[in-house]
């Protein structure tokens, strides 16, 4: 297991280059060559990398231990644990990513937590790579398409609309915190 300290922040176990490597991987395999170069367009028009199960969230929660212990090389910068979001200008009804977002960190943990519990009704003798895989695979497709389809409600997300620098951000947006007016620039 990789653990990296960002600047005085927290250890992270995420590192960009890899998840944006492993996302656009992902995205030929599943939707083929021009939804990757679609999404590598995106990212570089700025589009933020979203992590599904957030790295806060897999620092500590014991389906992620698991994983990272029995699967060979699994990491939380998988392809299938990442989404480009939207970064928030002038995108009226589109979920978007801008800053930290605790309260769907928490409503993430809910998720693994109800799927830890489904799996360890069954035992640990039957965590086999295959049955972890797929419950880790089914979280993260849960996720995707709560965000995709636009079905995560309040207070998971907050619907916004505000002017900074001459320009407006409408949209929803993953958690209740109100953003920052100093221009400071935060990804997850």
């Amino acid at each position: 297991m990789v653990v990296l300290k960002v600047g005085k922040g927290a250890l992270r176990l995420s590192v960009f280059t890899r998840y944006r490597k492993n996302y656009l991987d992902w995205v030929e395999k599943t939707q083929g060559p021009a939804a990757r170069a679609a999404a590598e367009v995106r990212i570089s028009a700025g589009h933020p990398m979203h992590h599904l199960i957030p790295d806060e969230i897999a620092q500590t929660h014991p389906l992620i231990r698991t994983a990272l212990e029995r699967l060979k090389g699994y990491t939380i910068d998988r392809g299938s644990n990442i989404l480009d979001m939207h970064p928030g200008l002038n995108v009226e009804g589109q979920l978007i990513h801008s800053g930290s977002h605790p309260i769907y960190s928490r409503f993430v943990r809910a998720q693994l937590e109800a799927a830890w519990k489904d799996l360890s009704k069954k035992g640990s003798s039957s965590w086999t790579p295959k049955v972890i895989e797929e419950t880790l695979l089914k979280v993260e497709n849960e996720l995707r398409r709560a965000i995709e389809s636009g079905s995560l409600k309040e207070p998971v997300i907050k619907v916004i609309q505000e002017q900074r620098d001459g320009r407006v951000l409408t949209g929803k947006k993953l958690a209740l915190l109100e953003l920052s007016s100093h221009g400071e620039s935060h990804t997850t």
